[in-house]
């Protein structure tokens, strides 16, 4: 076990430093000269030069890469050129918002999905159910950004009951949770209303209907107890899928989280 682990660790840490080695350069090999960028082209070589001593890259390469790598160890992850700040700096004051919608979001499509799921399976071919299954498929079909969009233009500028962009208070988080809830809940109705379905006809749950417990217990209790083991695994994936989904809201919003901040550098 020790010996797997340990190979795991190794594999994981050279794969980190081939994408290190690789963004580094290629990023120097494409993106220009920062300095001459952020002086203009119009100024003079001097002050050029000033900029490059500043930002270091007037050092070779492989320089400017070591330079890179023996700040990572003392959490210096080098200044952004755009931004004229401490990379971490930046990325630790639009990571709580980030984790603030992505939370609040996941929350709320596991307490939605456990509660519709539920019911959607106690009264299969009920409209309640046939209204999850059309949630379900409108929910994989609708692009992010096209939902996002369509709460933008009811929402904000049709009824102004909400902001349409930025983040000025909790108001402003009302439209992207809903844009995420709308587009990852489908996913987990789908797995509780399918596992709900097989776990209501089981035998104990027959039993405990037939000792007259009350259906709000067996549904929510025995049932979805039993039922929340695959649930809970798909719950794990989908928190890591919900960062792409976030990174997509929080541009159709401009809402100032990590994702807008890493489109920002993409762009820049």
């Amino acid at each position: 076990m020790l010996g797997f682990l340990l190979r795991r660790l190794a594999t994981s840490m050279i794969l980190i430093t081939m994408i290190f080695v690789v963004i580094f350069f290629a990023l120097r090999a494409t993106a220009g000269d920062p300095a001459r960028i952020q002086a203009g082209i119009y100024a003079r070589d001097d002050v050029i030069e000033a900029y490059r001593r500043d930002f270091g890259t007037d050092k070779t390469p492989v320089e400017q890469f070591w330079r890179f790598l023996s700040g990572i160890p003392q959490g210096d992850f080098g200044t952004s050129f755009r931004y004229q700040a401490p990379i971490l700096e930046l990325i630790s004051e639009r990571l709580p918002r980030s984790l603030l919608l992505g939370g609040v979001s996941l929350l709320i499509i596991i307490l939605l999905s456990a509660l519709i799921g539920v019911l959607a399976a106690a009264w299969r071919g009920s409209w309640l159910d046939r209204a999850v299954l059309a949630m379900v498929v409108f929910g994989q079909s609708a692009p992010v950004f096209w939902i996002g969009l369509m709460l933008v233009l009811v929402f904000a500028v049709q009824l102004q009951l909400f902001p349409a962009v930025g983040f000025s208070s909790w108001r402003s988080l009302v439209l992207p949770i809903v844009t995420i809830v709308v587009v990852e809940l489908p996913w987990q109705l789908r797995i509780v209303r399918s596992e709900m379905v097989e776990t209501l006809v089981q035998d104990f749950i027959q039993t405990a209907h037939a000792y007259g417990i009350r259906r709000t217990r067996i549904y929510y209790l025995y049932s979805l107890r039993n039922a929340a083991i695959p649930w809970l695994s798909v719950i794990g994936v989908q928190a890591g899928y919900l960062l792409g989904g976030i990174i997509v809201v929080e541009v159709v919003f401009n809402y100032p989280g990590l994702g807008k901040l890493f489109i920002d550098a993409v762009a820049s």
